[in-house]
């Protein structure tokens, strides 16, 4: 029996993975900025908690602290809890860019800080991050958004490293598009202020919004499945280290084929002109 500890249970992954942890026999410490969201977790055993990643740390580190007491410690951390926002760099004001970084970034910096400490000091840990396989590319007008998710998947890969002689393992998640509430109605998905400029350049973008939402390929609940098994041990993952970096969904998985295939063209293309900066032997 594992202890869970997953940010952003209201929707989506980390509502999906919290069923099915709880239907493995596991503890769940479930959170969302609203509880009234997850009454139906608690039904299920969870204990629910309200936690906001725009809090300032020091906040959210005692609710993470307050959670915990039950049970002494976590042993598998999925920071899940996420925003968007599509528009174009100039149409995202720095208020809603700087508010999107709280919740991606810094919000899973203050939940880690809170619960690392407790890995360590027993020796074992899985620590998830959710990211995106726009970590892996870039793409026009969703530049603040996909910054977030590579800035991530940086921070994992070097946790990673950092914290792998405690015992604790960390991985990034990296979904395709999923058929979650990511492109709800309810969402503020683009900027306050648009531009005229970037008109033409948004209107595909608001087209796949409108058109893709509730049509996504990919399925949570088997994501869910796949996320627990891997951070578990268990099914695929049993006896395997799990990857620093999971992609889910047919869409992801070719959407970083490209992006490793263009990298590898372009990089021995210009390998001559790259290694031509070093000093010579005689130097």
């Amino acid at each position: 029996m594992a202890i869970w500890f997953i940010t952003g249970c209201s929707t989506g992954f980390g509502h999906e993975t919290a069923l099915a942890a709880l239907a493995r026999g596991d503890k769940v410490i479930a959170t969302a900025r609203n509880t009234d969201d997850i009454n139906d977790l608690a039904d299920k055993g969870a204990l629910v908690i309200a936690l906001d990643l725009s809090w300032p740390e020091e906040k959210i580190q005692e609710a993470v602290n307050v959670a915990m007491e039950p049970f002494g410690s976590v042993d598998i951390l999925f920071n899940n809890a996420g925003v968007n926002m599509v528009g174009s760099l100039e149409e995202v004001s720095s208020k809603e860019a700087r508010a999107m970084f709280d919740v991606n970034f810094w919000g899973h910096i203050s939940v880690t800080h809170a619960i690392l400490p407790h890995m360590r000091a027993q020796k074992h840990g899985t620590i998830a991050f959710n990211g995106s396989m726009l970590g892996w590319t870039g793409m026009g007008c969703v530049s603040t958004y996909t910054a977030t998710k590579w800035a991530i998947a940086g921070l994992a890969h070097c946790l990673k490293e950092e914290v792998k002689g405690f015992g604790i393992t960390v991985t990034v998640i990296e979904p395709g598009f999923f058929r979650t509430q990511a492109f709800g109605a309810a969402k503020q998905l683009f900027p306050a202020q648009g531009m005229e400029g970037y008109k033409v350049a948004m209107e595909p973008l608001r087209t796949l919004v409108g058109t893709v939402h509730g049509r996504q390929a990919g399925d949570p609940v088997k994501a869910a499945r796949v996320i627990v098994e891997a951070l578990t041990g268990e099914g695929a993952f049993e006896g395997k280290e799990v990857p620093a970096r999971l992609v889910l969904g047919a869409d992801a998985v070719g959407m970083v084929e490209g992006v490793l295939n263009g990298q590898k063209r372009s990089l021995e293309e210009w390998k001559s002109v790259s290694v031509s900066t070093d000093f010579t032997v005689a130097e």
